[in-house]
């Protein structure tokens, strides 16, 4: 059953951020001038309305089922324009309307989902999901709606009709690579990677040839899976007979804890790095947990719950709080909407300031947007530019290991390791 639309306004209580005259006209363009030719005042669009002063942005978040915990990615959302539109706030004197719908992370039910939606918002503050956000491309270039997508795939970094944010999936795991060679030690171990057979797998796969080449590593094999395996004995069986001592795992969902029920049976007793995509909070407490928490560090951005190392973490917790003072820690996922509404929060301002919330100029906006900060939760600022070409993402890293002691299940083991590996994969990326 599909979760209902959940909307929360974020009414800020201050004086108006732009004046101009007693009340403004309603047109197709998302601004207009005054009688005398002057500044551009806002007028009303899809998605904005200039008498009240309320954006509505819309969210495709799965809610439903096993996806239920990814609620608080809305939250995040949420939190964040609330800090957004209070006095001395970017949106200061605006209200913003978060409209979620349930893609149940299933392409053929988002695309209608977004056709019933478009019409309703300005732009799109949180597409969770690469395989939904490039279901959704060709209408969003038809209709020319700007989204802010939660995915990491590097091909999405310099498309005109997105504004990503955090790092790439590949930056994760070289970042992940520098730090167990120079970090903790594994210089002279030998490398391997388990990895999905899909274009996230390859994603992590290519960070990882990239890294064991630049830092000279030694490599043993690289083993794909299919998606949603259980049984990884004829994997793990592989990688335990290559001598591998060090495993980059590219997977998402409950990998981690069906391939380390595998290596406890078959005796691999090697260690492995794995990004946040693949982190869920059982992991602490589930099958194999013992090994998980010994031989498995997680590389993820960010900081841990109730740490202030990252500048974000205490804002973004009290912000959480604000919109849902019953709100339990989680790992990851209120900083992805967090992070989603801040990026939606810069184009809108600087949309706001000159004078036009048009869907054509939102899209100008974004391609020359600047430097967005991430006040230390997603990987370090993310560079958009002056043009498309020209946008480069962070590549500091945290790692973590599971502990069930943690509000999380996640506890810090380094927080913000600048790996120039990593920093070396990005302008390569950039440059391609």
């Amino acid at each position: 059953m599909r979760a209902p639309r959940r909307t929360l306004a974020l009414a800020a209580t201050a004086a108006l951020l732009l004046s101009g005259c007693a009340g403004t006209a309603v047109s197709s363009s998302g601004s207009d001038t005054d009688s005398k030719g002057g500044a551009k005042t806002l007028v009303s669009v899809p998605g904005f309305d200039a008498d009240t002063k309320t954006i509505t942005v819309g969210s495709m978040v799965p809610t439903s089922g096993i996806w239920a915990p990814a609620a608080t990615n809305i939250t995040g959302s949420e939190a964040y324009f609330h800090r957004a539109t209070q006095p001395g706030g970017p949106l200061e004197g605006f209200t913003v309307k978060v409209k979620n719908v349930d893609t149940e992370y299933n392409p053929s039910v988002a695309v209608p989902l977004y056709s019933s939606l478009k019409n309703n918002v300005l732009m799109f503050t949180n597409v969770l999901g690469t395989a939904i956000t490039k279901a959704l491309l060709p209408q969003m270039k038809t209709d020319k709606v700007l989204a802010v997508p939660a995915s990491s795939d590097q091909s999405l970094i310099s498309d005109p009709n997105l504004v990503p944010f955090g790092a790439f999936y590949a930056t994760y795991h070289t970042a992940a690579i520098d730090y167990m060679a120079n970090d903790e030690g594994f210089k002279d171990a030998t490398y391997c990677s388990l990895a999905e057979d899909s274009d996230f797998g390859s994603e992590v796969v290519h960070g990882f040839d990239f890294a064991t080449k630049k830092l000279g590593l030694k490599t043993g094999v690289t083993v794909r899976y299919p998606s949603a395996l259980q049984d990884f004995t004829p994997q793990i069986s592989k990688l335990k007979n290559a001598g591998c001592e060090v495993v980059d795992l590219g997977g998402v969902g409950a990998v981690v804890q069906n391939a380390a029920v595998r290596a406890v049976q078959l005796n691999f007793d090697a260690d492995w790095i794995a990004g946040n995509t693949a982190y869920n909070a059982s992991l602490a407490t589930g099958a194999a947990a013992d090994y998980i928490k010994k031989n498995v560090r997680f590389v993820v951005t960010g900081t841990e719950w109730g740490d202030d190392s990252a500048p974000g973490q205490k804002q973004m917790e009290e912000d959480i709080k604000a919109v849902d003072p019953n709100a339990k820690p989680m790992a990851n996922s209120y900083q992805t909407g967090y992070m989603a509404a801040m990026t939606t929060t810069a184009v809108l301002k600087k949309a706001i300031a000159d004078g036009d919330l048009s869907r054509e100029h939102l899209l100008e906006v974004a391609a020359s947007l600047g430097t967005v900060d991430d006040l230390g939760l997603a990987g370090g600022a993310f560079n958009y530019g002056t043009s498309l070409t020209e946008r480069k993402s962070g590549s500091t890293m945290s790692i973590f290991t599971v502990d069930s002691g943690s509000p999380t299940g996640l506890k810090l083991k380094k927080y913000g390791y600048d790996s120039t590996v990593a920093a070396e994969y990005n302008d390569s990326v950039s440059d391609s």
